[in-house]
Formats: structure tokens, sequence, C-alpha cells
């Protein structure tokens, strides 16, 4: 049995060399990513596929930068909210075999429940309207010490499932759509009262051991998990213009202590780019649930999101994508059925950026520039606010320009609104637009142009009179 998974998992990734002889994106791809990475905006794993064939497969970055250990395809991460969609999976398998069903009000499963929650459903919790706070909103988001300090105390589940019951609802259940990491607490221990077992022995036994994703398991920080990343922070104040100009490994600090211990049901997973791949293929079959089982996954309710996915229909058709994010950790997983793309990006750094949108547009043929350093430089104040106005172009759109403090923002509505960093006098990078903003005096009279980094202008405008 192993030797049939091992050759099996040997003939897939063997694909790659194949795919790069005889499909230009490759270099494309593989020129983009090391671009990034040179610049440290991509510190960890990318695996992108197509049609069953992988495209590129690689690592990028440290997973240790203290003692020099680099990302492989085969290094773990922690993959924060991918997790939910493997939850979302056993709910489905536990309703598809009888144990329960997602109308049930939770209560059946849940002692001493406040009276205001007697109306919550298993429905609710996956599709995050079931009104339960969310526990990062209670410490202003992962990256925050106050809630590093509270998961880092044992029994996270536990207290999270406690301090929320002790909140109010955000609103009545089902009513409103508001992303609940508490929510899949919850899950959680529906699974496992649901199940008979362990929430770590359900998804292990019934979910990975099946789908020969022998890498993933839940995180444990008390003990040594091989090949396990270890998490990265840039450091204050190095923010944009280390970042923008290239970052060295003096500009990353060790991320904020969590305590990982399961059942974390909303966050715990620990995986690899290879194992969510097969993860991917296997969501085209029936291997864990029958296809109405997956439809339903996979039906957008309130603000798109299903079952553990956001769904979505845009430039790539319907598409199937969900980000996570803990200290020390980013990631994207991005599935395209209508082409059978798929785009895995796993980091040990805080940051993703453009990754995963620039990549989607590769596979799509699109031109995109390669990352480049900016050369920021530190702004001048007094200079910046004597190009704030509005800024009308000959289509009648405008772009509003103004001082945020010491930064000068602009807004143009419906496109972006972002703050500008100078790169001289009169030119300032524009992250949202990946191009420069140059203002330049002409006829007596202020103009705007932004140019993207492929050359082609975004923007023409002049400054309205005041």
């Amino acid at each position: 049995m192993r030797l049939s998974i091992l050759t099996t998992s040997l003939l897939a990734f063997s694909s790659v060399a194949t795919a790069h002889a005889q499909d230009p994106r490759t270099d494309r791809l593989r020129e983009y990513l090391q671009a990034a990475a040179a610049l440290g905006h991509l510190n960890g794993s990318v695996l992108v596929a197509e049609q069953g064939r992988v495209l590129t497969d690689s690592g990028f970055g440290y997973a240790n930068m203290e003692l020099g250990v680099r990302n492989t395809p085969d290094t773990r991460f922690r993959v924060a909210s991918v997790t939910k969609q493997f939850t979302a999976m056993a709910i489905m398998m536990l309703a598809e075999s009888g144990p329960l069903n997602v109308a049930d009000p939770i209560s059946r499963y849940f002692d001493s429940l406040p009276p205001e929650w007697s109306g919550i459903t298993i429905h609710h919790l996956l599709r995050h309207t079931s009104g339960i706070s969310d526990y990062e909103e209670w410490f202003d988001g992962y990256t925050t010490q106050a809630y590093s300090d509270y998961m880092a105390q044992e029994h996270a589940a536990a207290r999270i499932a406690r301090d929320a019951r002790e909140r109010p609802l955000d609103f009545p259940p089902g009513s409103e759509f508001r992303y609940s990491n508490s929510a899949y607490v919850f899950l959680g221990y529906i699974i496992e009262r649901a199940s008979g077992v362990s929430y770590e022995e359900y998804v292990r036994t019934r979910i990975l051991e099946p789908l020969g994703m022998a890498r993933s398991l839940q995180d444990r920080s008390d003990e040594i998990v091989p090949d396990r990343a270890d998490g990265y922070r840039l450091r204050p104040g190095a923010y944009p213009h280390a970042y923008f100009n290239g970052l060295s490994r003096a500009d990353y600090l060790n991320a904020h202590y969590q305590l990982m211990a399961p059942p974390q049901a909303e966050a715990g997973l620990v995986t690899t780019t290879r194992d969510l791949y097969r993860w991917d293929q296997a969501l085209y079959t029936e291997k864990l649930v029958r296809k109405a089982t997956l439809d339903s996954i996979f039906t957008p309710g309130l603000q798109n999101y299903g079952y553990g996915w956001f769904v979505n229909d845009g430039t790539d058709g319907r598409t199937y994508a969900h980000s996570g994010g803990l200290p020390g950790f980013a990631c994207y997983i991005l599935r395209i059925p209508g082409h059978r793309r798929t785009i895995i990006v796993l980091g040990n750094f805080e940051r993703l950026g453009r990754t995963v949108r620039d990549l989607a547009a590769i596979l799509r043929g699109e031109p995109v520039a390669t990352p480049r350093a900016r050369r920021l430089i530190e702004g001048d104040s007094t200079q910046s606010a004597r190009l704030v106005g509005t800024y009308r172009m000959e289509t009648g759109d405008s772009i509003s320009v103004v001082m945020d403090g010491a930064v000068l923002v602009a807004h143009w509505r419906e496109h972006f609104r972002g703050p500008l960093f100078p790169e001289s006098a009169q030119d300032y990078f524009v992250p949202p637009a990946n191009g420069t903003a140059h203002f330049r005096e002409r006829n007596g009279r202020m103009e705007l142009v932004i140019d993207n980094d492929l050359g082609a202008t975004l923007v023409r405008a002049e400054r309205a009179s005041e």
C-alpha cells in the first residue's frame, strides 16, 4: 500500500518537468516567483497546476531563518482558516451518513446555551451567519499582543467556546454574514459529539489518510513536527521602505507565540502544498462524499460563502477560494474548476501581497509585471501637501488626493484607496495599481498620470480649480 501511494506521488509530481518542457507559462511562473522571493515578498511554498499537470512546485525563502533551513514542497505550514474546509467536509460526511443534519439546532449538542442562541443551526455555523462573535475581533485581529496573550494559554478552544457564550450575538441567526472563527470552534465540538471520536481522529481517519495526505495533521506546539516551518513577521518600521525596496533577514522578527493544540477546528491544520493539491484533486471526485453533497458545499450563501469556501464568479468563471492567517503565517488556496486550475501558496510570513492574483493572470496568458524593488525614499510632507486636490479625467471620473497625517493618500472610487509612497519629489508608488503616480506641472495646472509597471497608462487627470 505504501509503495502504491509513493509511486502515485512520484508520477504526479514528476509531471512538473514535462509541463515545463511543453508550456511556456511555466517559465513565466518561475520567473515571477523567483523575483518575488528575491525581494523577500514570498517566503513559503507554491504549487500551481492545470488539468492534472503540475506547472510549478517549489519552495522559496526559509523555513527557519536562524538556521538557514530552506522551504521546500515538503515543508509543513500552519494554514489557519484553510482548516475550515476540512471541518466543513467532516460535518457534511456526518450529515451524509446520518448522525447529524445541518438543520439541527446547535442546542442539541451543547448544554446551557444562552436563550438567544436557540435559533442557531449547524448551517448557520458553516455559513458564518450564526451571529456568534468572532474571537479575533475581541483583540483587534491576530497580529496583536492581546491576541497572542489569550491564545498562548492552554485549552484555547474550550475558553473560546466559554467566552463566546458570555457575549451577545452580533445579529439574529441567519440574518447577516459576519466571518466568525468562533463558530467553527463550535463545529469541532459538534463533530466530536456526533461521531463519538475526537475531532483530530475523525479528520485524520476519514479525510487525511484516505486521500494520502500523510504530511497533514492537527498542530501541537509541544510536539516535534518534522519539517514544520517557523513563522515570521515584519520588524516594526520596515514597512513600507524596507518591504518595497527589498527585505533581508534583518527585517524579520519571530512571530508572536500561539499555543496550538486540538481541537482547533477553525485554524489547527498543518499541511503542505502537495497534500493540499491531493485534497483539491479529490474534490473533483466522490471519494469522500457524493456529488450532491459537494454541490451543497460549494453553493454560495450570504457574501458568497458556502461551507468553508468563498464562491465567486469573475474573470476565471466560478472560483472556490479561501485564505488563512495566523501569527507568522499567511496562505491561500484558489480552485478554478472551469479550467481545472489550482493555485496554492503557503507562507511563513504574514504577507502574500499580489502573488495569487498575479499567478492566476499568468495562467490566463495575461501580461503581469515582474516584481521589482521600488527604491522608496523618505517623504517630504510639505511637498506632498502641495499635491492635494481633486483630479478629474476627461471621462468625468475623478481621483481625490488627501493627506492622512504625513502620508499622501489617493482614492479612485470603485478602483482603489491607499497610500502613495514617494520614489522622488513628484513620483509615488501606488501599490493597488502596482504602478507609479507622476505629478507634473503643465500649463499652470497640476497633472496626475498613473502608469502600471507594464507601461500602460491607467489614469490621466488634471487638478480641478479650487
